[in-house]
């Protein structure tokens, strides 16, 4: 980022030169958030030429995408793995950048291991051959189809970028040409038919449709346009930053302070203060004001809403919600070889499961459950001899009615020593409990009383038809015009390739409507 030089006056009549005209002042921008949503806006902005400051509660950047030592051990508390690298390439790309001279990723495969309740598994690979072989082993017969079903999706996958990477906060967005190709090519149909039709056997149906709950949304409600998620983990792979998914976080601080962002951790905002069409300032917790011309809330949106505004979102009580989870963050002195770096339990019965989960707001007998053993790629990650495990349990969001609220205070514990049940027996992790050094458990209450979430969801709004595109909460407020929003709850939604476009998305629209200097 550079400043513009101020230009010499001409010559005046007393043929000394006159005094420069002072440089314009640089517009100010407030980002409250440090979460990955929160660093790429500010990284955007900053080389747009902003000044600007990021006002973070926590004293990490990250967000839920942070760390938690303990022990020796290390454990990411988020996101688990890293898709679609092209947008972290671009997003470094466009400010002058290489990812490369910040970051370490390396390439999972396979990309885990799915453990089916009938006792087998399927280890999923972004090799082609390799991937025919496991999934003939499942379904004898199916790679043909499974060749027509990647074209297929393949053309999903471009045509949903074309409609998630822009800007839709006008209706005719939805229809604009570029968006042809989603609404004809039957990715608003039903996911589960679509999967069906080039699939017999249940175990692969599910194989490539559970990649859904990456969103916290069912499998069983999805559009068939979400079959671009298993697409991209075998066209594109899954990769790992060395060092942990937190370093996703410190380059992208890193960066931001290279660009001249200012950060003030341990910054907890009390609200925005608003005159006329804008807001005019952020009130801290300690009485502090920040003033800028411009804010960007990376706090997810009805928590900004409800919190900040102290205006709910219009309608949001009618909005859909996100399924949720409980995480438990375990170091063992043991290791267990036959795991992969990602793990995958389906339930015995995922319908059931799922409507559980999302229908009924309660926590299944059996739901299904993700380990990742990332010292498996990383040794750093664990003490010699160790393992650093990061377990999530599918878990279900608060429901409208307050009185039927979980008590996670009772039912986390009791989660947690039924999934320590299911890693020894299905997974077949025996005498786990015996080998703990370290352990902690968060529950969906963690994510309302930490991070906001109104009811303890863990993706944001859900991705059903009705909130994606225009339909989804938009980027700027309604009335505040200097009010921008980022992250998962506005356009496009959740997951770490979705919240860059989110930023590109925020960052492309006050170009347009915010004048600069």
């Amino acid at each position: 980022m550079t400043d513009v030089a101020a230009r010499p006056s001409p010559v005046g009549t007393t043929g000394f030169a006159s005094r420069a005209a002072p440089a314009a002042p640089r517009r100010t921008a407030t980002v409250v958030g440090a979460g990955i949503g929160g660093l790429a806006t500010a990284v955007r902005l900053a080389h747009a030429g902003w000044a600007v400051t990021v006002l973070e509660q926590h004293h990490q950047p990250g967000g839920r995408a942070g760390r938690w030592e303990s022990e020796g051990f290390t454990f990411d508390t988020g996101p688990s793995l890293v898709m679609m690298t092209e947008y972290w390439q671009k997003l470094f790309r466009d400010v002058g950048r290489r990812l490369e001279d910040y970051l370490t990723l390396v390439q999972v495969d396979p990309c885990y291991r799915i453990h089916f309740p009938d006792g087998t598994s399927h280890d999923r690979s972004s090799v082609l051959n390799r991937l025919i072989e496991e999934c003939e082993i499942l379904e004898p017969g199916c790679g043909p189809p499974l060749l027509a079903y990647l074209a297929r999706t393949g053309r999903m996958y471009r045509d949903g970028l074309a409609f998630i990477g822009r800007n839709v906060h006008r209706p005719i967005s939805m229809l604009d040409l570029a968006n042809v190709g989603i609404l004809t090519s039957g990715a608003l149909g039903d996911l589960q038919k679509m999967v069906g039709r080039y699939f017999k056997d249940e175990r692969m149906q599910q194989s490539l449709s559970f990649q859904t709950l990456y969103l916290g949304l069912s499998p069983y409600e999805s559009l068939a346009i979400y079959s671009l998620l298993p697409y991209v983990e075998i066209a594109g792979g899954i990769f790992y930053p060395m060092g942990g998914m937190f370093q996703l976080a410190l380059a992208l601080e890193r960066l931001a302070r290279e660009l001249g962002v200012t950060f003030r951790y341990g910054a907890r905002v009390r609200r925005f203060e608003t005159s006329g069409d804008k807001v005019c300032s952020t009130l801290l917790a300690d009485g502090t004001r920040v003033v800028a011309d411009l804010v960007v809330a990376n706090a997810d949106l009805p928590y900004a809403y409800d919190e900040l505004l102290q205006a709910p979102y219009p309608g949001i009580e009618q909005k859909r919600f996100s399924c949720s989870v409980v995480l438990m963050y375990i170091g063992t002195d043991r290791t267990w070889p036959h795991l992969q770096h990602h793990n995958f339990v389906v339930g015995r019965d995922m319908k059931a499961g799922c409507d559980d989960l999302f229908v009924r707001h309660r926590m299944p007998a059996d739901p299904p459950f993700y380990v990742v053993a990332a010292s498996r790629t990383d040794p750093s990650q664990a003490p010699p001899g160790g393992e650093s495990l990061f377990v999530l349990v599918l878990a279900p969001s608060q429901p409208e009615d307050r009185s039927r609220w979980v008590d996670w205070s009772v039912e986390g514990p009791r989660v947690e020593q039924q999934t320590f049940d299911r890693m020894e027996t299905t997974l077949g992790m025996t005498g786990l409990r015996e080998h703990i050094v370290t352990r902690r458990l968060v529950t969906p209450e963690d994510f309302r009383m930490q991070y906001g979430n109104k009811r303890g969801e863990a993706f944001g709004l859900s991705h059903n038809f009705m909130q994606i595109g225009y339909f989804r909460p938009h980027n700027r407020h309604a009335t505040l015009k200097n009010l921008f929003f980022v992250g998962q709850s506005t356009h496009p939604g959740c997951g770490l390739p979705m919240v860059l476009i989110s930023a590109e998305c925020v960052a492309e629209r006050i170009r347009e409507e915010v004048p600069q200097p």
